[in-house]
């Protein structure tokens, strides 16, 4: 399917600051790591947007776990994945 991804202005904050107390907390390679399983995470959801759980929190988002610690919100339409949300489940 192969749907365009875009991100909301809080998605992009979201995903910038856990990049960035990833970098601070333990490495770089660690945070390319992370960047690595979202990127991949990503490609799942354009690929099949309906791959992954609806949230049991609000039901017009799809949640998908790219660590055990961290999550991301999504919706999508017939040609666009809109990602909400990035977080930390700590």
């Amino acid at each position: 399917m192969n749907l365009k991804v875009n991100f909301s202005k809080t998605a992009e904050k979201n995903l910038d600051d856990v990049l960035n107390f990833i970098e601070a907390k333990w490495s770089k390679k660690s945070k390319d790591l992370y960047l690595v399983k979202f990127q991949k995470a990503v490609s799942i959801i354009s690929m099949n947007p309906e791959i992954f759980p609806k949230s049991s929190v609000k039901k017009k988002y799809r949640k998908c776990v790219i660590t055990k610690q961290s999550t991301l919100l999504y919706s999508f339409g017939s040609n666009e994945i809109r990602i909400h949300t990035v977080f930390d489940t700590r």
